[in-house]
């Protein structure tokens, strides 16, 4: 199994990271990263789950995420189980909920100690009313373009905290036709009256409470950014 630090997209991501809102402790390996729900910080364990706060803060289809949660003990636990923590619970905008494990591999249901804990997490996530779901560096990786700019978005947002959003957000909202795509930058462009880092704020906070979509998945954060208006 390798390790999180033997990725080399991990360790550019990181770098990169590094230079933006997120503080690690090296000693530790804890990184505190900032909600846009009220500016909570979060402290977040290893390379992995810190990605991973990106891949779902970005996913256009979750509409809330939980991050800070308590142990659960359950019905299948013997006297040598610890209690179990699930790493996030995202609700997603159709109401499904997903309690997820974030680590390096999957849990292999062919060796017996995987498929206890497997049941256990499973009896555990249905306790919550969700489905016990394993989020993987591999599922990391692949979702390397959407990380590195939720890293960018969130910051754009964090730079702004405690500025009213209120009037930019119906003003970028205005400017994005129902239907079709536009660049952000034609967005920028067209209030150039307004200031600049309140107008990023305002798309980064669109973009989070699913208002707005965009091509963030396939293509760098940007002026050319395609954005478009959701309906639901």
């Amino acid at each position: 199994m390798r390790s999180e630090s033997a990725s080399p997209a991990r360790a550019q991501r990181r770098r990169a990271a590094g230079n933006l809102q997120d503080n690690r402790d090296v000693r530790s390996g804890i990184w505190i990263v900032h909600t846009m729900d009220g500016d909570h910080r979060i402290p977040l364990l290893g390379d992995l789950r810190h990605e991973h706060f990106y891949l779902t803060e970005g996913d256009p289809a979750v509409d809330v995420s939980e991050y800070v949660l308590e142990p659960i003990v359950t019905t299948l636990d013997d006297g040598s189980d610890k209690p179990l923590r699930f790493d996030c619970i995202v609700t997603r905008l159709d109401g499904s909920r997903s309690c997820r494990r974030v680590a390096e591999r999957r849990l292999d249901p062919s060796n017996d100690k995987d498929a206890h804990l497997i049941e256990r997490y499973s009896v555990a996530a249905r306790r919550l009313g969700g489905k016990f779901e394993e989020v993987t560096a591999a599922n990391l990786d692949a979702a390397s373009m959407r990380i590195s700019n939720w890293n960018r978005v969130m910051g754009a947002y964090l730079r702004c905290r405690g500025r009213s959003l209120r009037v930019i957000d119906a003003l970028i909202s205005a400017h994005v036709p129902g239907g079709s795509e536009i660049a952000m930058g034609a967005v920028l462009d067209r209030l150039s009256d307004q200031p600049r880092a309140l107008l990023f704020a305002s798309v980064a906070h669109l973009l989070r409470r699913r208002q707005l979509g965009s091509d963030l998945d396939d293509r760098p954060w940007s002026r050319n950014t395609l954005l478009s208006r959701r309906t639901s």
